[in-house]
């Protein structure tokens, strides 16, 4: 009778699922992390991610510059448009708006999802995607980045979206109402498997509202989470 003997480290690497191990920006494949002890060492998901490269920040180019809505909801005229492309995925973490608005005005931001390129035309383009980790290992792949100074034109997404976040705000007086500030962070967050366009809606009942913003998602290539 014969004795097969395998190594153990060899095989538990080779299976598939196992552990998420994955390959490094320099084409590193990293052992398992883990004590003496064989216990696995752990860190929060989105500061692994963080330190790995795969988050994304997007804003307007500067502090001093503000966007403009529309009056009364339009399906598809969004005040954010954002398109993740055919074999990446995006998973929004983060989002803040901060609006200005004119006295006696109601003003809604509303957060969307929807399968599919939606993007046709106009909007302004925001100022280029920086990732969270200063060297950028990797380059962010979304293909359009618009904001509606001048009005964004998207497909009609008829009853293909998916609402993730509705937040309205009556201003009484402009003179003594807090400015409108949203912050999302989106528990669990939404899963945008490209071709996928995420979508804000900035509006008001009779005023256009004027609005910054900053976005930060994780993106990674679909072939590693789905």
């Amino acid at each position: 009778m014969s004795v097969e003997l395998t190594n153990f480290n060899t095989e538990l690497l080779a299976r598939k699922g196992t552990t998420p191990i994955r390959e490094t920006a320099d084409g590193v494949v990293e052992k398992i992390w883990a004590a003496r002890d064989g216990s696995v060492i752990t860190m929060p998901w989105l500061l692994a991610m963080a330190m790995e490269g795969r988050v994304f920040n997007c804003s307007l180019a500067s502090t001093a510059t503000k966007m403009t809505g529309a009056v009364d909801y339009g399906a598809t005229h969004p005040g954010i448009c954002m398109v993740i492309p055919t074999g990446s995925t995006m998973i929004p973490v983060h989002l803040d708006v901060h609006c200005q608005d004119a006295a006696g005005t109601d003003t809604s931001i509303v957060v969307m999802v929807d399968s599919g390129d939606l993007y046709a035309s106009g909007g302004t383009a925001v100022a280029a995607v920086t990732n969270l980790r200063t060297d950028s290992p990797y380059a962010s792949v979304v293909t359009k980045k618009y904001a509606s100074d001048s009005a964004i034109t998207i497909t009609d997404p008829g009853i293909g979206e998916t609402i993730l976040y509705t937040y309205e705000n009556a201003f009484a007086d402009a003179t003594t109402s807090p400015p409108m500030i949203l912050d999302w962070n989106p528990m669990p967050p939404p899963v945008l498997v490209g071709p996928a366009t995420f979508l804000v809606y900035t509006y008001a009942t009779t005023t256009a509202v004027e609005f910054g913003f900053s976005i930060q998602w994780v993106e990674l290539p679909s072939n590693s989470i789905v």
